[in-house]
């Protein structure tokens, strides 16, 4: 199904959807779920976005923050956080790529920012005090994503939908431009496996919005459960046909943790 939203204005880029966009998961995290920390070490991280472009990613996604399964609700502190992603933010844009910044806290929206930033992506739905007013006074394309603390939902899909909508709104009470905002679903944040691939199979009703829509699946427990299999790893073939029934549903952006063989 087309969507109506044929770019995403991210700071000085206008990226088209003319093709399904890649964007690739960095972690600087010493415990992430997905890669135990490999790149924590900042000149690792720097080395491993630069080859994850190299293999046709089309964004490259800093998080210094860990969200696996269990995470800390406080998450790092603002130092620690700063200290893991900052450095590679700077060398990132300098290259000259298109950069994402997975964070929640306002002080390092607004910093990422000002480095030449082109994405904030907060798996808060930009909820923390100051995240809204600190991401509508940047450029930057803004990716609201859902997540609960709960499973108890009535409809699962239709509750989601209207998180985004309400998170689209407020958003735009303070100026920022539709063409900016992108949805994201949460898979896997706060659903059971049948909620989340019922998301999943809902991908046309929510590119129907006219968002900018993205699907982030990749190496998630519920790919696990559908393929018997328990380590991340092990999860890369599940984890691509998951992105691609997204995209064939008119999903416009997967973001994914093997690059190369998504964009095979």
């Amino acid at each position: 199904m087309a969507n109506d939203s044929k770019t995403w204005r991210c700071g000085k880029y206008e990226l088209s959807f003319d093709r399904p966009r890649i964007m690739g998961v960095l972690n600087v995290t010493p415990d992430s779920f997905s890669d135990g920390g490999e790149h924590f070490d900042p000149d690792a991280a720097i080395e491993y976005g630069l080859a994850m472009l190299d293999a046709g990613a089309d964004i490259i996604d800093v998080g210094g923050e860990s969200t696996r399964p269990g995470f800390n609700e406080t998450g790092v502190t603002l130092e620690e956080e700063r200290r893991r992603v900052i450095p590679v933010v700077e060398r990132l844009v300098k290259e000259g790529f298109i950069v994402s910044v997975d964070t929640s806290k306002p002080e390092i929206m607004t910093e990422v920012a000002s480095l030449g930033a082109h994405i904030l992506n907060d798996i808060r739905g930009f909820e923390m005090p100051g995240a809204l007013e600190a991401a509508a006074a940047t450029d930057c394309g803004l990716v609201v994503m859902h997540r609960s603390a709960t499973t108890d939902y009535k409809d699962v899909v239709a509750e989601v939908e209207a998180y985004l909508q309400k998170r689209q709104r407020l958003l735009e009470g303070l100026g920022v431009s539709a063409d900016r905002i992108c949805w994201d679903p949460g898979f896997g944040f706060g659903k059971t496996v049948e909620q989340n691939f019922a998301l999943l199979g809902s991908t046309e009703r929510f590119v129907a919005s006219g968002q900018p829509y993205r699907m982030g699946l990749s190496r998630k427990s519920s790919i696990g459960a559908a393929t018997g299999h328990k380590a991340p790893m092990d999860r890369i073939a599940g984890s691509i046909a998951g992105a691609l029934i997204a995209v064939e549903q008119g999903a416009q952006v997967v973001r994914v943790h093997d690059c190369r063989q998504t964009v095979d």
